[in-house]
Order: C-alpha cells, then sequence, then structure tokens
C-alpha cells in the first residue's frame, strides 16, 4: 500500500516607494503593492500485489496488478488497474543443453514481459474553473475560465517485450537483445471547445493513441584477459520509431513550427521549407518554390501569391533521436591501472537553430547576407525569407561525441594501509572533450523548450569540458 502526497504553496509579495529612510517591510511601501498566493495539492493512493514463480530454477513467471486513485482524476473517473506478467526462461539450465547447444554458447536465457503504467493529468486539468474579475461598478464577479472534463483519466501505455540474455566464448562475450513495442492510449490532449459552452480556450481530454517501437541491444566483450594486459569493450545500440496513431478525430494538433499528426512522429517539426529559387542583380532571391506535403504528390509549389505565403507546412523531421548508443573501451594494465574511454552518440533527429535564425535572418549579419552571390540561392531564401519561413534552420543534429577519457590506479595496499585504509585508489578523468556534427549551432544537446516541444537552441552554453580528479577510500 502506498500513499503519496506533494503539496506546493506559492506566496509573493511587491512593494515599492518606502516614505523614509530605514523602511523595509511591503506594508511600509507607498506605492504598487501587490499580493499574490497559490496552492496546489496532489494526492495518490496506490495498491500493488506481486507473485514470482519458480520451476526447477529455469522457468520464471512473475506477475502484479496495482490500482491506483489520484487526486486529479475526473469526478465520474474512479481508478485505475496496471496489469503486469514476465516470463523467463533459462535454457543452459535444461538437461539437454550440453548435448543440443552450440559449444560456443555458454548461456542463454529467453524474456517475454508484457506491462501497463499510467500518468496522471495535471493538478487541475479536470475542474471546471472560473476567473475573478471586476465586474459593473467594480463589483467582484466571476467568468468562464476552463470548461473541465469529469471523465478525465490517466494517460495509459502498455508495453510488450521480447528479448534474450547469452554468454557466449566462454563468457568472453555477453549479449543483451529486447525488442519493445509501446503504445499510449488516451493521451491526454487539448481539444477546442466550442464557443456555445460558454467557455473559450481548450478542454483536456483522452483521446490519442502513440505507439514506439524499437531494439535496444548491449553487446560486452572482453578481448584480451592476460596478467598484465586486458582490453574490454562494450557496444550499446537502441532505435526508436515513432508514429501517432490516433488523436480523437482530429487531424493534427499544435501550432506554429511543431504538431503531432496521425502517421507522423510525436511534437515533430513541420515547416514551409524552400526548395527552389534564383537570385536577381540586387542579390535578392526571387521565384521562390517551396516543398508540398508527400500526400498532395510532393512537388513544388510557389510560395507566395500575390505578396502572401501561401506554402503548405510539410513534415521536415522528429526532434527525438531514431538512433542512439555508446562505444566504450577499458584496458586494464599490470593489474592496478585501468585507462577508459567513452564515445556516446545520437542520430535521425532535427533540431531548431534559432541562433543562426537571429544571425541571418533577423539582424542581417551573416556572411551569406554579406555576399549572397556566394551561395546557393536556396540558403539565401531561407535567410532572406527566415523570419516566417523556418525550413532553413531546422537542421540535423546527429552527433557524436568523446565523452569521457579516465585514468585509475589503485594505491599499493601497503600504501593504504598506513592511514588504516583497506583500499585506495586514484582517479583522474576529462569529459566532453570534443564534438563530431554537421549542427551549424553551438552544441546540438543544448535545448530552449520555453514551455513548448520546439526544441530551439538559443542562448544556452554548450556542454562544458570537465576535469575531475578523485580519491576513492575503503576502510
Amino acid at each position: 500500500l502506498q500513499y503519496y502526497q506533494r503539496h506546493i504553496e506559492y506566496l509573493y509579495g511587491f512593494g515599492r516607494g518606502f516614505a523614509a529612510p530605514g523602511l523595509s517591510t511591503i506594508i511600509a511601501a507607498a506605492t504598487d503593492k501587490i499580493a499574490e498566493d497559490d496552492y496546489l495539492q496532489n494526492n495518490t493512493l496506490g495498491v500493488f500485489a506481486q507473485q514470482r514463480f519458480g520451476w526447477r530454477d529455469r522457468l520464471f513467471l512473475t506477475a502484479a496488478v496495482r490500482v491506483d486513485n489520484n487526486s486529479a482524476f475526473g469526478a465520474d473517473f474512479d481508478f485505475v488497474t496496471y496489469p503486469k506478467a514476465a516470463l523467463s526462461w533459462v535454457m543452459n539450465e535444461e538437461p539437454w543443453w550440453a548435448e543440443r547447444a552450440p559449444s560456443f554458447l555458454n548461456t542463454f536465457k529467453l524474456r517475454l514481459a508484457y506491462g501497463q503504467s499510467g500518468q496522471q493529468p495535471a493538478s487541475f486539468a479536470a475542474l471546471r474553473t472560473f476567473a475573478p474579475v471586476p465586474g459593473p461598478n467594480s463589483t467582484p464577479a466571476v467568468t468562464p475560465s476552463t470548461l473541465g472534463n469529469p471523465n478525465l483519466g490517466p494517460e495509459r501505455g502498455e508495453e510488450l517485450e521480447v528479448g534474450f540474455d547469452a554468454s557466449l566464448f566462454d563468457e568472453r562475450v555477453g549479449i543483451e537483445f529486447t525488442y519493445y513495442d509501446t503504445h499510449t492510449k488516451d493521451a491526454i490532449l487539448l481539444r477546442s471547445v466550442a464557443p456555445s459552452s460558454g467557455f473559450s480556450g481548450s478542454q483536456w481530454t483522452n483521446a490519442g493513441e502513440i505507439r514506439n517501437t524499437g531494439l535496444e541491444m548491449l553487446v560486452r566483450g572482453n578481448v584480451l584477459n592476460g596478467e598484465r594486459l586486458g582490453w574490454d569493450l562494450t557496444l550499446n545500440l537502441a532505435t526508436n520509431d515513432n508514429e501517432v496513431i490516433d488523436l480523437g478525430g482530429e487531424e493534427f494538433i499544435g501550432t506554429g513550427n511543431v504538431r503531432s499528426q496521425v502517421g507522423y512522429p510525436v511534437n515533430a517539426f513541420w515547416v514551409q521549407k524552400i526548395v527552389g529559387a534564383e537570385l536577381d542583380a540586387n542579390g535578392r532571391a526571387i521565384n521562390l518554390m517551396c516543398a508540398s506535403p508527400k500526400e498532395a504528390g510532393g512537388q513544388p509549389v510557389p510560395c507566395y501569391e500575390n505578396g502572401q505565403l501561401v506554402a503548405p507546412r510539410v513534415y521536415v523531421g522528429r526532434p527525438t533521436p531514431t538512433l542512439e548508443g555508446s562505444i566504450s573501451s577499458t584496458f586494464h594494465l599490470f593489474g592496478r591501472v585501468r585507462l577508459g574511454a567513452m564515445i556516446d552518440f545520437k542520430a535521425g533527429h532535427k533540431k531548431y537553430n534559432n541562433n543562426e535564425r537571429a544571425r541571418c535572418a533577423i539582424f542581417l549579419v551573416c556572411h551569406a547576407n554579406l555576399f549572397p552571390e556566394q551561395y546557393d540561392p536556396v540558403l539565401i531564401a531561407g535567410y532572406q525569407e527566415g523570419v516566417s519561413v523556418a525550413g532553413a534552420f531546422i537542421q540535423d543534429a546527429s552527433f557524436a561525441k568523446l565523452r569521457e577519457v579516465s585514468l585509475s590506479y589503485d594505491l599499493p595496499q601497503a600504501w593504504a594501509a598506513r592511514f588504516g585504509a583497506r583500499f585506495a585508489a586514484l582517479n583522474v578523468a576529462a569529459r566532453n572533450l570534443h564534438t563530431w556534427t554537421s549542427y551549424k549551432g553551438l552544441d546540438p544537446e543544448t535545448y530552449f523548450l520555453s514551455g513548448t516541444p520546439g526544441y530551439m537552441e538559443q542562448n544556452n552554453l554548450p556542454q562544458l569540458a570537465q576535469f575531475v580528479a578523485s580519491l576513492h577510500v575503503s576502510f
């Protein structure tokens, strides 16, 4: 049985213009006295039960169920149930394994799992609210604010995983492999409210479905295993395919350059994209042609008609990687020294380079602004129209980074014993040393969210290089 409570209180006071020296309380301010307060409380009550069954130390079944109720659920929504089950089979424990299995395969375990989880709505998303306003003759009154939804429940996710764990070649190679298929159902989305209801704006509702599929793989290898020299390698890979399946009847949800549209990744970039242009004698881009959606044939169309931007928005990429992973290597020298390095990478995603947009489209201080004849007319057109057309600034953000290089030395036991220790090791490490990327901004890892999934970079510092030294002592 679990009970969680989240409690937030907010109090703000402001005053300006003290009448005499020495005054410091807000009530002593002569002008602009303001007071604000807010209060939030969220409660979750959950019951969880789990049972694990084992048969002859090789077949294992785990079954569980969780029941949750949350104060943010709508008044007409009672509780939610999340089941899960997992099955594993250690095949190398079977009597026939030694005779039938390949000689290089030491251990092998199959895994199958299914489970559900959820995410509750925001604290007041289900409530109908009214806002205080001044009424006739300055009397207090209220006006409709949010419609609320008494049937609002949690966003539910269900996932199926299939995989295996194996060791090979006298356990010098280890492999972990998983395929996952995740469906997020009853996604919490904003839907426009009919003005006839008396409320304006949007209403939170359970309507959407999103699917994520992919592979996760970890390979460990003991390449060398000598007394004076050892070498370990580790490769970690993960893929992700993301798609919006349903939006409760809506074709897409979102505004501006970011939207979620059926048949495409969630929170993807949708912009007008210039694909053709010419330069006139004054370096101005003319005869602009823009991309059209693949559903409309994908043929270029005029960007402007009668001076108005008429080109449709097209899908140009997603902000989350389709592939990510890392490669790490560790050398063991003379039984005391360890030298390690790790490179990680992400690929298949885009990022809004708002720094380039500010420099080249707003302030016009890029080299291409001064010498347009030296550049591709399509790029010049993207800069000249960049205030309203963002296609030139949605850029590939794939990268690989030298994340860490480290050196560790285990001090002789006699040295550690001098100050009463059982073990001591000295470590030095350098992190974020170099980035390989075609992204034109400061760093493909820095994001400026501004409350929306726009993933812009604006005045953010890149990842800082770090140099760390530490001493580990055990007593």
